[in-house]
């Protein structure tokens, strides 16, 4: 039986438990750490969308001049998705 080390990902921290089942059915995880402001989070998700470093790469193919459904072709995300976060980007 093999074991994985479960990281939180604010805090780097290894006092982890499991938290149920998204309704996705992905293993949800919740860090035990008490400084840090993690609730609970997933070590993978199924749409890209909510997979880190997508909003980064919204942002830097919008400064290379890339429509909005380019990006959402590219990235495979909805337009919504790439609209909203360009909405609350901070300038």
């Amino acid at each position: 039986m093999a074991t994985i080390q479960v990281k939180c990902p604010k805090c780097g921290e290894t006092k982890v438990i499991k938290h149920g089942k998204s309704k996705s059915g992905e293993q949800r995880y919740y860090c035990r750490n008490a400084e840090c402001s993690t609730a609970s989070y997933q070590l993978e998700h199924k749409y890209n969308g909510c997979k880190r470093g997508i909003k980064e790469q919204i942002i830097v193919m919008t400064a290379n001049s890339s429509g909005i459904r380019d990006i959402s072709r590219v990235l495979k995300v909805s337009t919504y998705k790439v609209m909203s976060t360009l909405k609350k980007r901070k300038t």
